[in-house]
């Protein structure tokens, strides 16, 4: 599945996407809250499954499952209920591609808060099967699910793994990023060969997950109220940084000067790590190093010279590599990490290294 697109990774703290009112009472923060899905089918599913009136008993059957895996992966830490509604609004012919290309320009919808485009047969050249969520016109996601069956409309309704993969996408409507981006794979980590995983969460396998990891039901919260919070709230993902890292370092427990310390970017897609640092500094008296604007140390970042391509423009996660006397120490540094700094308050992130 793809990432986010930049139009919902733009998510941002202003005045309009506050956190929740102080005070706000228990019965308060269970209230439900609905987000409308607005459903375009292809025929061909249609007519498989014996009609509109019968596909729609298998939507609202479907969406169930979903809302129910969505709000029990939350574990409790949901300030509420969330239920997403779907409504059947266009059965077309010919191919997904034209009718996803149509609804990424096209604005309006003022019944719905997302979209989504199911094509459970891959019967037109154009049409690329699989499962992601992108942005489209007026602050709208566009969710689109494709089967990769040639002959058959494929029963995306009858695989378990179907509906996590949709709550799986209606995580990036309301905000969070692919976990699995963050992953480094030890073949393509040339610095220290160590593999690094990212966190459990249904935004990093939802095969296997069943649950939300901390820093994604931190974001569901804090978007909650927002029904398109690529329009409402602007710039999110980016401002969710910190300003700044404070690096200190210590050697038998004294701050130590003159340490070499280096940052390497890691890439989504290839999951690997640019064994040429992305920036370097040297530890002062203090034994530390203040890196200012953080954000964009990672989110557009100025363009690196050591790689040719760097998806998304993102660094996904940074390696702290320190060095003394030939004795090196790693740090792992991947954005949803560092991010929870946002969610304690806090504009500086601190990485302390021992020696």
């Amino acid at each position: 599945m793809k990432n986010i697109s930049r139009a919902i990774l733009g998510l941002i703290l202003g005045a309009s996407c506050g956190l929740l009112p102080e005070g706000m009472q228990a019965a308060e923060r269970l209230d439900t809250i609905d987000y409308r899905v607005f459903i375009a089918v292809d025929r061909p599913a249609i007519e498989h499954w014996g009609g509109e009136t019968a596909y729609r008993e298998k939507l609202d059957e479907f969406f169930g499952k979903v809302n129910n895996f969505w709000n029990e992966a939350g574990d409790g830490r949901f300030r509420y209920y969330f239920r997403y509604l779907p409504d059947l609004q266009m059965i077309y012919n010919g191919s997904s591609d034209v009718v996803e290309k149509a609804f990424r320009s096209s604005t309006g919808y003022p019944g719905h808060d997302v979209l989504m485009i199911i094509d459970s047969k891959a019967d037109h050249d154009d049409e690329h099967p699989g499962w992601y969520c992108g942005g489209a016109s007026d602050g709208l996601s566009l969710v689109v699910c494709r089967g990769r069956s040639k002959t058959e409309p494929e029963d995306l309704f009858g695989k378990d793994y179907f509906y996590k993969g949709v709550a799986h996408e209606l995580g990036h409507y309301r905000g969070v990023t692919d976990l699995y981006a963050d992953r480094i794979r030890a073949k393509n980590n040339p610095v220290n060969g160590l593999e690094y995983e990212s966190e459990a969460c249904v935004m990093n396998s939802h095969y296997t997950a069943t649950r939300w990891s901390d820093y994604a039901a931190d974001i569901i919260n804090y978007t909650a109220l927002y029904k398109r919070p690529g329009k409402e709230c602007p710039g999110f993902f980016h401002n969710m940084f910190p300003q700044n890292f404070d690096i200190k370092v210590t050697v038998k427990g004294k701050p130590k000067k003159g340490v070499k310390i280096n940052l390497y970017g890691s890439r989504a897609k290839f999951n690997d790590l640019i064994p040429v640092p992305y920036r370097s500094y040297v530890t002062g008296k203090d034994g530390k190093v203040f890196v200012t604007g953080v954000p964009d140390l990672y989110d557009q970042p100025e363009r690196p010279i050591n790689t040719d391509e760097l998806p998304y423009n993102r660094w996904f996660t940074f390696v702290l590599e320190a060095e003394y006397k030939g004795e090196k120490k790693y740090v792992w540094l991947p954005e949803y990490e560092v991010q929870r700094a946002f969610f304690k308050g806090e504009k500086t992130y601190n990485v302390d290294v021992k020696f």
